[in-house]
């Protein structure tokens, strides 16, 4: 089942859908169709990602995905291409997002460090993501984030692994320049813009998240660049958020990742103004595109 969460310009509710074979289906129509008890005369809540997705657990929507695997596919729940803006698959306003970047170390005596991030700023796919106007160049660390659907707190690793959703991808932009002004950890250098997407594939449809490939390619540049697999990490999903929920007691609709690998460290130049792809391979592919934000805003008092 592959969660996705997206918004008409006609409308300034987000809609949930399920994605079947290319297509995306409104999850609110695929209920009236099939007259279930979360449709939207019986059940009003049954859009929000949060109510139906992190507090219910997806309830009923395994039965519609089920549905839509079988062919029973309505032309009037289906969303056409380029109607709707991809959003990320998590409610922003709400998740706490801990992140783990790439970790060059596998000392299993070392500790992990992690930063909480600005889900605020979370961007879906194909969006195109505003550097700080003084970055002389991009780069990207790609990883994998998982969406908790239980509350966490001083966790093992077989609780965390109860209490996953699903996973998407994760391509958290980074500004090397402000990283080097401020140190590996400086908020300012990943606060600005990361995204995920472009749906969140549940959790029991990805048995072995170790074995799962991992590929970059810029548009600019040509084919794709193998980074080998999910596995390579130093740092398990299940593992972070075990140790994550030893410092920050985690709530259904939080999200934590693990970074895989950084563009640089690919040796896979990127460009202003191009399409970057990342893959998660049986998870998605998730598409952005940096470029230079506006100039600063005088901040001093007059």
């Amino acid at each position: 089942m592959k969660i996705a969460r997206v918004l008409q310009p006609a409308s300034a509710t987000p809609i949930l859908a399920l994605e079947q074979s290319g297509w995306l289906y409104d999850v609110a129509e695929l209920d009236r169709h099939h007259d279930t008890r979360f449709a939207p005369e019986r059940f009003g809540g049954a859009g929000d990602f949060h109510t139906r997705v992190c507090a219910l657990g997806a309830a009923g929507m395994a039965e519609l995905d089920e549905a839509l695997r079988a062919g029973s596919r309505p032309r009037d729940a289906r969303l056409l291409p380029d109607s709707f803006l991809w959003l990320p698959p998590c409610d922003t306003e709400r998740a706490l997002w801990v992140c783990f970047p790439h970790a060059d170390t596998r000392d299993p005596a070392s500790e992990p460090s992690y930063a909480l991030g600005n889900a605020r700023a979370l961007l879906g796919h194909r969006e195109v993501v505003p550097f700080p106007a003084r970055e002389q160049s991009p780069d990207l660390e790609v990883g994998v984030a998982a969406l908790i659907g239980d509350e966490l707190y001083r966790a093992t690793a077989a609780e965390a692994r109860a209490a996953l959703v699903g996973f998407t991808v994760l391509a958290s932009w980074i500004a090397r320049g402000e990283e080097e002004r401020g140190g590996r950890f400086a908020a300012r250098a990943r606060d600005f813009g990361a995204q995920l997407g472009p749906w969140l594939v549940d959790a029991a449809e990805v048995p072995d998240l170790a074995r799962v490939a991992v590929r970059v390619r810029a548009a600019h540049h040509g084919g794709w660049v193998p980074c080998g697999r999910v596995g390579d990490a130093p740092l398990r999903i299940d593992e972070a958020i075990a140790f994550a929920s030893d410092h920050v007691r985690l709530a259904p609709g939080d999200l934590v990742s693990v970074g895989l690998i950084s563009a640089s460290a690919a040796r896979l130049p990127l460009a202003w103004g191009s399409d970057v792809e990342v893959q998660l391979e049986g998870i998605g592919t998730l598409v952005g595109r940096p470029a230079r934000g506006p100039d600063a805003v005088p901040w001093r008092a007059d």
